[in-house]
């Protein structure tokens, strides 16, 4: 089963400051999902809107790593 998480990047001295996302990982937890998202996006300060369902996140149609 697919886990997904909602992600923001929160850091103002970023070109990427207000960007979401998600990641999709299957079975993972959310410090999976962080550790995901840090890689993806090095360097920058995240937060986590939360966990959606898959339907949640193709409505919404942002970037899923």
């Amino acid at each position: 089963m697919l886990t997904t998480y909602w992600w923001e990047v929160i850091d103002e001295k970023s070109d990427l400051c207000g960007e979401e996302f998600f990641t999709e990982l299957p079975n993972a937890t959310k410090v999976a999902h962080y550790e995901y998202a840090r890689w993806n996006f090095p360097g920058v300060k995240l937060r986590c809107l939360g966990q959606v369902s898959q339907e949640e996140a193709e409505m919404m149609g942002l970037d899923t790593y």
